[in-house]
């Protein structure tokens, strides 16, 4: 009962420990060199004859393929660091288009004092079938002068209140 409450003592070697260090495998003499290649092609071995028999299984229960087997060459290293430099380019490149772009992105884009309020269906009915009477440029300021000044200068544009 008292090893129980003692939580400081370990009763047990070993269990519980965290693994600190993995022993390297660094052959200094050709023997061992020879024992390292020799179990690295064991392993090798096993998992291919694990790869056959997972295949042959499989062909017995007619089953799809889980090593299917492909005629593509695998990738190099360097044609995955040029694949990898080429892709990392874009996106640098896109970055940096943006940062220099002068053009603002976001929502409401323009809108210094909001939205202009919204018309009602009388507006927007008065607007579209509502007389026209287009004012020339050259006759700027016309609307702002009194009706009788209008009238002198054009009686056709004239505003009627």
């Amino acid at each position: 009962m008292s090893s129980f409450f003692n939580l400081g003592k370990k009763t047990v070697s070993g269990v519980g420990q965290a693994i600190n260090k993995v022993k390297t495998n660094v052959p200094k003499t050709e023997l061992q060199k020879k024992i390292r290649d020799l179990k690295i092609a064991t392993q090798k071995s096993k998992a291919g004859k694990a790869k056959l028999d997972q295949t042959i299984f499989e062909l017995k229960n007619n089953k799809d393929f889980t090593f299917k087997s492909t005629n593509k060459k695998s990738e190099s290293n360097k044609e995955a660091y040029k694949r990898i430099q080429g892709e990392n380019t874009k996106v640098l490149k896109g970055m940096l288009d943006k940062a220099t772009e002068k053009k603002a992105d976001g929502g409401r884009i323009g809108r210094k004092f909001g939205s202009p309020k919204p018309k009602t269906n009388v507006e927007k009915i008065k607007e579209t079938f509502g007389s026209k009477k287009n004012v020339p440029s050259k006759l700027k300021g016309f609307s702002k002068l009194p009706e009788a000044i209008q009238q002198k200068m054009n009686k056709k544009l004239a505003r009627k209140v």
